[in-house]
């Protein structure tokens, strides 16, 4: 089995465990708690969010004054970031993920201090399984903030297939604590 194929099963394997919603808000405000207590979240002043999805951590909490915010926003060319203030002016937006309105400005990559990804998986070494699009990988590259994986204990696996194009991760914070190669 070729690597594409492994990363298809392990998408598979990963999309059929799903949290109750109660599990979700309590994995949810512990992986928050965890971000808010880190250095990387202290000293950021620039953060990139992302809007979650049904079976991604829930970082509706992390809207606080004091960092600027902003959240993927699809363009041609994969994602840029665009400005938002909190998780209720997103509307939906390309793959029916919630995004920053087009009428909110773009914020320059560069300024962006930490960058918070979502996964279908992770490893130890913090490798990120994603949703096969490669958006994210290509637009990590782009970016010079803290790169933070964030998920759900059953997310963290022995080892994620990887290619020479994904991108290692800085870190990733579940809700029991962190991981960091």
């Amino acid at each position: 089995m070729g690597i594409a194929e492994e990363k298809a099963a392990l998408r598979a394997k990963m999309a059929a465990v799903r949290l109750t919603p109660e599990e979700r808000a309590e994995a949810s405000a512990a992986v928050c708690a965890q971000i808010e207590q880190s250095d990387f979240w202290q000293k950021a002043r620039v953060v990139l969010l992302f809007a979650p999805l049904a079976d991604e951590p829930d970082l509706t909490r992390l809207c606080i004054e004091g960092k600027q915010l902003c959240f993927p926003r699809t363009v041609a060319e994969g994602y840029e970031a665009g400005r938002g203030y909190d998780f209720a002016e997103l509307v939906t937006g390309r793959f029916g993920v919630l995004e920053p309105p087009r009428s909110q400005p773009t914020v320059p990559r560069d300024l962006i201090d930490l960058v918070l990804v979502p996964g279908m998986a992770f490893d130890n070494a913090c490798r990120r399984l994603g949703r096969g699009g490669g958006f994210y990988d290509r637009w990590l590259g782009e970016l010079t903030g803290g790169k933070i994986g964030v998920g759900f204990e059953h997310q963290l696996i022995s080892r994620v297939p990887a290619e020479p194009h994904d991108r290692v991760l800085d870190a990733v914070v579940f809700p029991s604590g962190w991981n960091a190669p």
